[in-house]
């Protein structure tokens, strides 16, 4: 690997590497690549649902600063079971100082090298009000038990659900990720079966990935379309001239 060119996404495979090594995320794990955090105004580089813990994980390669970690970490905790940091060797130190006990920090060398550098101590102080923002509309109508087109303001539902026990929000946010990314995330270990995770298949892990691979095909058609039609063009063009 070009050590020059080390960048998050080069990150971010090197890591869900290390964790399918260790067997913390396996082939039926749900991961998302810039997961938004609800109003928090935030999003995870990485989120994974392994089964049993929800878990997010910020990235920050060399050529990132941490300005802005602490508030990151903060929206984090408030929304994973688990949080971790990879951070870029040129980072730890100062990342140390500035994550709290619960987040657990990872270093990582500019060859993929990754180690612990600290063990998470305890559990993120989770916040059922900030997990409710990860839902949407239609989410939180069906947590609460409202019909669909149900004509009921947000701030009400948000009202209403945060009277309901952390275990049922919880699980209304992991069923709603696992739900919205499912799909992408077969899609991403079909590719990596039996093999690294490289940046196409790193690619799979959006919310949008299946309308790209449809625009993309799209695309594609037009492209053959038009490519037939200036061949049979040109072979018309031939015959009028013979």
């Amino acid at each position: 690997m070009n050590t020059d060119k080390y960048y998050e996404s080069h990150i971010k495979c090197d890591f869900l590497n290390y964790l399918r090594a260790r067997r913390t995320i396996g082939a039926r794990s749900v991961i998302a690549s810039e997961y938004v955090l609800g109003a928090t105004g935030r999003r995870a580089d990485l989120a994974i649902y392994n089964g049993s813990r929800f878990i997010g994980i910020e990235v920050k390669s060399q050529y990132d600063t941490l300005l802005r970690l602490r508030d990151q970490i903060n929206a984090y905790i408030s929304c994973f079971d688990d949080v971790m940091i990879a951070l870029d060797e040129r980072h730890v130190e100062e990342g140390l100082e500035i994550a709290p006990v619960e987040v657990a920090v990872f270093e990582v060398g500019r060859r993929g090298d990754i180690r612990l550098r600290r063990p998470a101590a305890g559990e993120p102080q989770v916040s059922a009000k900030v997990r409710l923002q990860l839902l949407t509309m239609q989410e939180l109508k069906k947590l609460l038990g409202y019909g669909v087109s149900a004509p009921v303001k947000r701030s009400l539902l948000l009202e209403r659900a945060e009277t309901l026990s952390k275990n049922a929000v919880r699980g209304a946010v992991v069923d709603a990720f696992k739900e919205t990314f499912s799909d992408t995330s077969a899609d991403f270990w079909r590719q990596v079966k039996g093999k690294r995770v490289t940046l196409d298949a790193l690619g799979c892990l959006s919310r949008y990935a299946s309308e790209r691979v449809i625009s993309r095909e799209k695309e594609n058609e037009k492209a053959r379309f038009w490519e037939s039609w200036q061949k049979d063009a040109a072979a018309v063009l031939r015959e009028v001239s013979a």
